[in-house]
């Protein structure tokens, strides 16, 4: 189960000069580099400092809160185990929860805002686990079933889950809440520094999938019986409860599915301690950790979300202050020599003398504010309204806490002494860890990898998790391909159907496809056209190809990915070649049956044994290679990955499949591969229906996103993946089209490098 004794991690390996050096980051920025993962790799060694400084943490029995320590050397104490987490859970305070109503109003809502980088990246220390290289085994298929469970995976409307509820409960009391991988995001001034580390090792772990595969099973345990599934869904049901805002029932998860979510999780730990019942003695305690390290870092959340929840009633004047740290820094110099009183506006506000408790007093006296009645008060009238100096530069909301505060100021102008304010925000703290630049990591890339045969490449690939800096190369690799795919666009093997996007001609062009598939079928009649060894030899050479089923889409559940309706809706075909779930019903696993049958055992896909394999022809690994170079830039290359997925599917339905079955029997070999892709993948309700409608959809959504002036340089893309598992140009027919184009000033349809040479 634990391949570190065959790989390791290859952060340290090789020229000292390549290696990661230690680069300050904030929580912050850290987060917003790991829900952007496929854009930024390079922070690979930092995630993994991160996950490795977690789970040492709890090496301490200081650090374990819930009196776990006891439980952590034998494996025969999962029960005991199981019982002190639901009694903890049982017993522990809801955050947000207090006796009195407005507290409760105000301290709700505190919660809500802290939780949400959490919330908003929930299942992510399990997107990894559905990776080629572990997907098929039997504790991959049950990890990969807790994966779909935890985040509604199938549900393909993704307002059906908790992330999309967080969304629009914020959009309903503050405004709208901007996608977790922006900057916007983890710059929300709301949203303390702190809220950052528990996600912080959530989304560091997940990035591991085999090498904490024990851990992120243990995290996922501790996560489900302490709780921690419910907190999310129970902030939402408080919120609305306490602001007077309709019920969401239907899309939260109820106490049935929070128990389904429970028995899964023990099941996974039974099958892991199953299949590795003579290691036992160091899995278990692996497992504990993951549970020990999910239950420390939970304690610090709670502990310091509460050190900083409000604990009065509403307070106009605190919520003012708040307000005016927030603007601060970006208020500075605007104001010229304008004056409050005797002050100029711009001293008020600069960096190193800011003070918000002296400012807002000024405010309070100045001629813009009269206290008591904002209907008359030029601060929240003429000053924001169309032609006033600070026109959009509040919110409807932050103009309702102005209002308040002026509302709350005694009429006779006389404030009461209050305490002073402290300074605005400290800046993020910043803690050094292991990175490389963009341009180190590509450097390392091609000194490393830069003359990696295909096979080698496709090896590096299914093991990406020890290989992550294959990924420039990699890039450069898929690039290549489907720019020699593009070069034949409107000529050759499946030339574009229509110069301009047209949801007709892509239907039309599929069905008139599969109908010339199915139409050229011929029942065997008699001995099938190829001998039983050409047909093995056939079969043999695509094991390359099966043995990775569905890879191309294998990071659809990143965080950025997942909950969006194109998202789901390419998660919904890979899990199905995954098998949902089922090891045996896992299409590599069944291809696997079918060459045993052949009589051909092949070596285990995730080892160089296999990438050597005699059997194979070093053409059989061009396709896969390019479906798992692409597979690892899932948003960059989302068009060609449309449209490689719609080729794929389409392909063998019908004819081929039907002709490949007729022969399978003759020769007396299982046919249940071509069966199940023959019925899977049909054109209405099957992958290849599926296929044609998320181009569909995401072609719609680029139209209403920008217009459709950009739809055609999209749609070339999205052809270029149908094209690209095609046999392509060679190289003195692929230097005549660069050379062509950049001689006619044709500009070329293509995505940006994220490695620039």
């Amino acid at each position: 189960m634990n391949d570190q004794s065959i790989l390791s991690l290859t952060f340290d390996k090789g020229d000292p000069s390549l290696r990661p050096t230690s680069l300050p980051v904030s929580d912050r920025s850290a987060y917003y580099l790991l829900t952007n993962i496929d854009e930024h790799p390079e922070v690979l060694p930092m995630a993994h400092d991160i996950a490795m400084e977690n789970l040492a943490a709890v090496k301490d029995a200081a650090n374990i809160s819930v009196g776990l320590t006891e439980f952590r050397d034998s494996p025969n104490s999962l029960p005991q185990l199981i019982e002190c987490l639901t009694r903890h859970r049982e017993e522990q305070e809801h955050p947000g929860r207090n006796a009195d109503e407005a507290v409760a109003r105000r301290q709700s809502v505190h919660f809500f805002t802290q939780f949400a980088p959490t919330a908003l990246v929930d299942g992510c220390w399990l997107q990894g686990v559905l990776r080629v290289a572990t997907a098929h085994t039997p504790i991959g298929a049950c990890m990969s079933r807790l994966y779909e469970h935890q985040v509604h995976a199938l549900a393909e409307d993704p307002h059906q889950h908790v992330v999309s509820e967080y969304r629009d409960l914020h959009r309903q009391l503050v405004g709208p809440l901007n996608d977790v991988s922006t900057h916007a995001f983890v710059d929300n001034a709301a949203i303390n520094e702190a809220a950052f580390s528990l996600p912080l090792f959530l989304l560091s772990i997940g990035q591991f999938p085999r090498s904490f595969q024990p851990e992120i099973l243990g995290v996922h345990l501790g996560w489900q019986f302490l709780g921690l599934a419910a907190i999310g869904p129970d902030l939402i049901r408080d919120v609305r409860s306490l602001h007077g805002l309709p019920d969401v029932e239907t899309s939260l998860p109820d106490a049935e599915r929070m128990d389904k979510g429970r028995q899964l999780t023990l099941d996974a730990v039974e099958q892991m301690l199953d299949e590795t019942s003579e290691d036992s003695a160091e899995t278990w305690p692996r497992i504990w950790t993951g549970v020990a390290a999910i239950a420390h870092l939970w304690t610090q959340w709670v502990n310091h979300a509460s050190d900083a929840a409000p604990t009065g009633p509403p307070d106009p004047r605190q919520a003012m202050i708040e307000l005016l740290c927030r603007k601060a820094p970006h208020a500075y110099g605007y104001h010229g020599n304008k004056r409050i009183g005797e002050e100029r506006i711009d001293d008020l506000f600069a960096p190193d003398t800011f003070n918000p408790s002296r400012l807002l007093n000024n405010l309070a006296t100045s001629r813009f504010v009269q206290p008591g009645k904002p209907e008359k008060s030029n601060l929240v009238k003429s000053l924001v309204e169309f032609g006033g100096p600070m026109l959009a530069v509040f919110s409807d909301t932050e103009l309702e806490t102005m209002r308040n505060w002026i509302q709350s100021l005694p009429i006779d102008g006389k404030l009461a002494p209050v305490a002073d304010a402290t300074k605005a925000v400290a800046p993020a703290k910043e803690v050094s860890r292991p990175r490389w630049s963009k341009k180190d990591f590509r450097r390392r890339s091609e000194t490393r990898f830069g003359n990696c045969s295909v096979r080698e490449l496709y090896h590096y690939l299914v093991n990406i998790e020890y290989y992550p800096d294959i990924l420039p190369v990699a890039e450069r690799f898929a690039r290549n391909r489907l720019e020699r795919s593009m070069a034949r666009l409107n000529g050759g093997e499946r030339p574009i159907p229509s110069a301009t996007y047209s949801a007709e001609a892509l239907e039309n062009w599929v069905y008139t496809k599969h109908r010339a598939q199915v139409d050229s079928y011929r029942p065997l009649d008699g001995e099938p056209r190829v001998s039983k060894d050409a047909f093995t030899e056939g079969t043999v050479q695509l094991a390359p190809l099966i043995l990775i089923d569905g890879g191309w889409l294998q990071n659809m559940p990143n965080p950025n990915i997942i909950h969006t309706v194109i998202g789901r809706m390419l998660f919904r075909i890979f899990y199905e070649e995954l098998g949902g779930g089922d090891p045996t019903a896992h299409h590599a696993n069944i291809y696997r049956d079918l060459l045993a049958a052949m009589g051909e055992e092949a070596p285990p896909v995730e080892t160089m044994e296999f990438a050597n394999w005699s059997r194979l022809r070093d053409a059989s690994f061009e396709v896969p290679a390019l479906w798992l170079s692409i597979s690892c830039f899932p948003r960059h290359f989302m068009p060609e990955i449309l449209g490689l997925n719609l080729a794929v599917e389409l392909a063998g339905i019908g004819g081929p499949y039907m002709e490949a079955r007729d022969t399978l029997r003759y020769f007396g070999l299982p046919t249940l591969f071509v069966e199940i892709h023959n019925a899977a993948d049909n054109v209405t309700n099957g992958h290849a229906g599926q296929s044609l409608d998320a181009i569909k959809r995401y072609m719609d959504e680029v139209a209403a996103r920008e217009g459709p002036h950009n739809l055609d340089v999209v749609w070339r893309r999205v052809w270029s993946g149908v094209r690209s598992t095609l046999p392509q140009i060679g190289a003195l027919r692929f230097m005549a089209h660069r050379v062509r184009n950049r001689v006619t000033g044709v500009a070329e349809d293509r995505t940006p490098m994220i490695f620039r040479s």
